[in-house]
Order: structure tokens, then sequence, then C-alpha cells
């Protein structure tokens, strides 16, 4: 339903009220259980108000100090070494087409990186995430390359907008850390707020990749935000289910996270995974069984309603 302004709060029809920090909207449920500790942390933030501490300014080497931090983290394992010695922002551009003003949310964001890709390649972007720090920071990047996005905190499986709002839904790594239930939940979350026509473009883990199945026969039992596999049949048989007629490209190879774009960033060693990567997925795309070995997938959806479906 609409949201209102009232004092320093939205208020939905119903009466329910969420708090709004420094312009970004608090939409986070309290009454289910968290995905990530990060929904609580920021429900404590917020309730105690402490969120001055979220407050930073900007660093002196003009990297936002979040980012430094968290880089590995939202990343992937190949950033581990610029921890902390950032000289630019990692953002690639993505594989979408080109937005030519149309609205494209990006779920899980973190500090934004795929939402300024999108802003750059024409949409007008809207990321969401539920950890209030990173959103923050978000903003301040924002501003700080003078790049048009907004942003909210929320959750993936709840995204807090009508139906039928979005042309494109992007995400990357971050529904691969869910369980199968919440994923389904935040795919079907997804296809809900797309447009008739609207496309979903999902980064998910394949159980054949080739580093996966190492990384499966050491972690057994995943824990908290780990990874959880799916096979090629059950992400085209899920997302077909939830979204629409889908179709699967390779992302990369060796690992999750390899971008490209990011190549001249990394140290030699990592520099040659993400061109062996690259080799392979040009291979793929003129032998597509290879995609079969992908550690890492998009699952590509187009909402469909009504009897077509």
């Amino acid at each position: 339903s609409d949201l209102r302004p009232l004092n320093d709060n939205l208020e939905c029809e119903q009466s329910h009220s969420f708090p709004v920090v420094d312009g970004v909207p608090i939409l986070l449920r309290e009454d289910v259980p968290p995905t990530h500790p990060a929904i609580q942390k920021t429900l404590s933030e917020v309730r105690e108000n402490r969120v001055d501490s979220l407050r930073l300014p900007q660093s002196a080497d003009g990297i936002d100090p979040v980012v430094q931090v968290v880089v590995s983290a939202t990343c992937g394992r190949l950033y581990a070494p610029l921890v902390n010695s950032l000289e630019r922002y990692p953002i690639p551009r993505s594989r979408l087409p080109d937005g030519k003003g149309k609205t494209l949310l990006d779920v899980g964001c973190n500090w934004g990186r795929w939402t300024f890709s999108a802003a750059r390649q024409g949409y007008r972007a809207i990321g969401i995430d539920p950890d209030l720090g990173p959103i923050l920071a978000a903003k301040r990047i924002a501003n700080q390359l003078g790049i048009e996005a907004h942003f909210v905190v929320g959750d993936a499986r709840w995204l807090p907008f009508k139906t039928d709002r979005f042309d494109s839904v992007f995400s990357y790594s971050v529904i691969q850390h869910f369980s199968k239930d919440d994923a389904r939940s935040a795919i079907s979350s997804a296809g809900r707020v797309l447009k008739d026509g609207g496309t979903a473009t999902i980064q998910m883990p394949n159980t054949y990749g080739i580093r996966n199945i190492a990384h499966q026969a050491t972690h057994r039992r995943p824990e908290s935000f780990d990874v959880r596999y799916w096979t090629p049949a059950e992400l085209q048989q899920t997302f077909a289910q939830l979204i629409g007629p889908t179709q699967l490209s390779v992302d990369g190879f060796f690992g999750l996270g390899i971008q490209p774009d990011d190549v001249d960033m990394l140290p030699l060693r990592f520099q040659l995974v993400v061109r062996s990567s690259e080799a392979l997925r040009w291979a793929a795309s003129r032998f597509p069984p290879l995609r079969l070995a992908a550690d890492s997938l998009y699952a590509t959806s187009e909402k469909i309603s009504g009897p077509e479906r």
C-alpha cells in the first residue's frame, strides 16, 4: 500500500510505522526470522539511536572506508589482497543491455557496486540491502561520483515495492547465500515487483562448477551465510516456475565474483584466474555444454503473466 510521511517516519495504510534515517527508509520486518545478522543489527541501531557511528567522513584517499574494509566480502576472495588498499572503486560494467531510462532494482546492493554500474548504463537504479551502514556508504559514494541512484533498507524476501514496479531486477552474490526456501521467497518477490515483460538477472552458483565441487567436498554443512549450490536443472525449473521463461548463461569459472573489468586491480596470480575464466566463458558461448562446468551462472527470466506463462 502507499506510504505517507509522518514525523520522521513513513506510515502505511495499516498504520505500520517505518523509520527514515538520512533519507533512507528502513523497511525491514521484525516479525520474521532474519536471513543475515545485518537485519537485527540494523533494527537495533535504529531502535537504540546508534546510527551516528555509521555516518563516516570521506577517506583521505578518496575511497570510502566501508568499501576498503568490505571489498573482499562483497566482491569475492580474489579481492582479499585489496582490503584497505583500494585505489579505485571496483565497479565493473554488468552484462545487462543498456537501460535507456528503464527502472532497475539491485537486490542485496551493499555499498552499491552494481547499482552504480546499472546507473552508468542508463538505468534509473534503486539499491536495497538490509545493512544500514553500507547503504549510507552507498549514498556517500553516489554523491562523490555524481551518480544518481536511490537506496532503501529492506529484505529480499519481502521487497517493499508495489507489484509490477520495475523493468529489471538484478542481484549478484546474494541469493546464493540463502537457504533454498528463503531463496525461493526472494526469487518470487523479484518476480512480483517486475512489470510484465520485465527481466530478472540473478547470479547463482552451479553445483557442478569446477571449483564449487572442491568446495562442497570440504564444506558438507553450510552455516549462516555460506553459499548454497544449485544444479542447472534446479535453477531452470525454480526461476521458470516463480518468474517465467528462463535462460542460463555463464558468469565465470574457477570461483564466484570473477570480473574481467577489475583484472588490473588484482595480483598477477589472480589475473591469470580471471583471464582463464574469460577464455572458458568465450568457449562456452561456442560450445554450450561447457557451461555445465561453470562455477557461476546467471539465471535470466522474463516475467510473463496469464495463460502464456
